[in-house]
């Protein structure tokens, strides 16, 4: 007997030193290897951060507050990845039950008789019933931790599609808000340019007066029609793209084409850039879900692996059944004497299978390996496009700046050049000259202040900001 407890005593503890090398603890990656991911930021490196900003803050147009409230909640992208997420928590309700013993229940009926001929000792008897009724279980003993990696891996699997959704969430605020903003400039280039066709107009009468008394000739005036028109030739280009825009807007809200309500007029200038805060590259961990994304991914291959390991070793299953089985319907009821039941305990090891579970174990293996290198590549990719968008706001602001110069300029240029015609110390060539470089310079400009807005955008959403 302290022979038989001693040799328990000691598999025992070897199948819990087995249990113990056969799961590797998982370890985020993080930033090993990184010492910034940003070439520079704005405010300097800081525990504040624009991602941490709610989107409705952060976007507080209430317009647009309008047109992301309703794209959150219509988006078929976000409905399609919010379904992936439920199917994802049934995943994860089911590795939960693999813990459990599996019950079955059995019902069976034999109705046989033996030939009067043959052999058998019941050949005289008369036919007879054989009723079986059985509850049937099985369990395995989670020895190696196979089923705790298993329900590791699908819980990282799930908070993996949450982050996805998370994902969606920001990109669909950031594209509704790029467009939107898309859309104030277009309309705003529309003004200016319907100005300027007005100051045409006004420039084509003073020309026509001027031909009258013979300071200049039908050339000039054929030249300020043929301005005119060219004025007039961008608005078409203008409405077309601003019907455009308001379409993309309404498929990212999930409904069919029409217009977009918008105030008649914002400055662009105006669009806050005391929130642009870089932060510390390390919350890009928390607060991109991307990046979240691809760790959970890590994650889950590293608990597969666990899993694949585990398949290696030996299953550890009890069993059982019990149930009445009797010859006759009328025995069926006789209790106990009715009665069967069994247990067994089973330890079943991998001996020869045609390399499958190592071949399985060393797939899973490189397949973490593989979800490593993307994570990698995700921190290297968030990186670049913060560093990107501080870059493009950074030299885009200067950019604006000599633009308006500018555009400051050619204003005072094209109006002195109108006195100057009137009074005879110009041609018309440089009247129109200036004219033309006032419209275009205009519209320059607010492209410009465009893409700061739109790098703005991007820039919160490239450090995480709108899934909350």
């Amino acid at each position: 007997m302290m022979k038989k407890n001693i040799y328990s005593v000691f598999v025992l503890s070897g199948m819990i030193a087995f249990s113990a090398c056969s799961v590797q603890k998982y370890n985020s990656p993080g930033l090993a290897g990184y010492k910034t991911l940003f070439r520079d930021s704005i405010n300097g490196d800081t525990a504040k951060n624009s991602a941490t900003i709610a989107w409705k803050v952060f976007y507080d147009d209430p317009y647009l507050q309008k047109l992301i409230t309703e794209a959150l909640a219509s988006n078929l992208n976000i409905r399609m990845a919010i379904v992936k997420l439920n199917q994802a928590a049934q995943s994860v309700k089911q590795s939960n039950a693999a813990f459990l013993p599996t019950l079955n229940a059995g019902l069976s009926g034999t109705l046989s008789d033996n030939s009067k001929y043959g052999n058998s000792a019941h050949a005289v008897n008369p036919p007879f019933t054989d009723l079986k009724l059985s509850l049937s279980s099985s369990w395995e003993i989670d020895v190696w931790n196979k089923l705790s990696s298993a329900k590791k891996a699908q819980q990282a699997l799930y908070l993996q599609q949450q982050s996805t959704v998370n994902a969606v969430r920001t990109q669909i605020v950031a594209n509704v808000a790029s467009a939107y903003y898309q859309l104030i400039t277009l309309d705003k280039q529309r003004e200016i340019t319907k100005r300027n066709i007005d100051s045409y107009t006004k420039y084509l009468e003073t020309v026509k007066s001027l031909k009258k008394s013979a300071q200049v000739t039908e050339v000039a005036v054929l030249q300020a029609k043929a301005q005119l028109a060219t004025a007039k030739a961008y608005l078409p280009q203008i409405e077309a793209s601003i019907a455009s825009y308001e379409n993309y807007l309404c498929m990212l809200l999930g409904k069919a084409p029409a217009s977009i309500d918008r105030p008649s007029r914002i400055d662009l200038t105006a669009f806050h850039s005391e929130l642009l805060i870089a932060g510390l590259p390390v919350q890009l961990l928390s607060n991109r879900p991307d990046v979240q994304v691809a760790e959970l991914a890590l994650r889950a291959a590293h608990e597969q692996f666990n899993v694949a390991r585990s398949a290696m070793y030996p299953q550890f299953i009890l069993s059982g059944a019990v149930g009445p089985d009797a010859k006759g319907i009328t025995n069926w009821f006789n209790l106990p004497g009715s009665l069967f039941w069994n247990a067994v305990a089973g330890l079943t090891q991998p001996v020869l299978n045609g390399r499958s579970l190592k071949t399985q174990k060393e797939i899973a293996r490189l397949q973490e390996e593989s979800a490593l290198l993307n994570f990698k590549q995700s921190l290297l990719t968030a990186g670049n496009e913060v560093s990107n968008a501080l870059a493009s706001i950074r030299y885009s602001t200067q950019q604006a700046g000599f633009q308006k110069e500018q555009v400051d300029a050619l204003k005072k240029a094209y109006e002195y050049s109108q006195e100057l015609l009137v009074n005879g110390y110009a041609t018309y060539l440089e009247v129109l000259s200036a004219q033309n470089n006032v419209l275009s310079s205009e519209l320059a400009l607010y492209n410009t202040y465009n893409t700061i807005v739109q790098q703005k955008i991007t820039l919160y959403r490239a450090l995480g900001g709108g899934w909350h």
